[in-house]
């Protein structure tokens, strides 16, 4: 018998047409969670006309108006958790080159905190950073990579991350900083 050629009575026959049927009940049964996900209704309140008439179509919410890190260290500084000296970085200041480019942060602002280097203006030494990114997903990819490249190499140190805006905005404080000191900035992000 040739390689790869199968008869119906073959083992190589029968192991194919159980991937076959493996295929089709996994692909069925992927539709059939995708159909359920979309028309789930259980625990849905139903609307109740108003009298006299049809349902109206309550207007949805405006979507609250994404934040920039220049709102974030507004609200952080007011908070009076220790930050000052802040500054928004531009793309001209900005020391990862990541500021309106392709899958980095639309803004970007760093601050002193004490614990932090007032001599590292931008960086993350200097004790906070903020970077807003368009999606949760990137601000996510690059909280994954800081944290991944920090446990395999310790001797660049720790980093706290707090989220804030739907998870688009990424507060970084220096792992110098006094734990306690952070976890009062971690109050005022979860406030924001």
């Amino acid at each position: 018998m040739a390689v790869g050629v199968s008869r119906v009575g073959s083992p190589a026959g029968t192991i194919d047409r159980m991937r076959t049927r493996l295929v089709t009940v996994a692909l069925a049964a992927t539709v059939a969670l995708a159909a359920a996900g979309c028309s789930d209704t259980a625990g849905s309140p139903t609307a109740t006309p108003p009298a006299g008439g049809s349902p109206a179509a309550a207007p949805a919410p405006a979507p609250a108006e994404p934040m920039d890190a220049k709102a974030v260290l507004g609200r952080l500084t007011a908070a009076k958790v220790g930050v000052t000296d802040g500054i928004v970085q531009t793309e001209d200041t900005d020391p990862n080159n990541r500021l309106g480019r392709p899958g980095g942060y639309t803004s970007r602002a760093s601050a002193y905190v004490p614990g932090g280097m007032k001599s590292e203006k931008h960086a993350i030494e200097q004790g906070l950073v903020i970077e807003v990114f368009p999606t949760l997903k990137e601000a996510d990819r690059r909280a994954k990579y800081i944290q991944d490249t920090l446990a395999g190499m310790p001797m660049l140190g720790t980093e706290y991350h707090y989220r804030a805006d739907e998870g688009r905005v990424l507060v970084r404080v220096y792992g110098k900083v006094k734990p306690s000191q952070a976890k009062k900035i971690e109050a005022a992000v979860a406030a924001l």
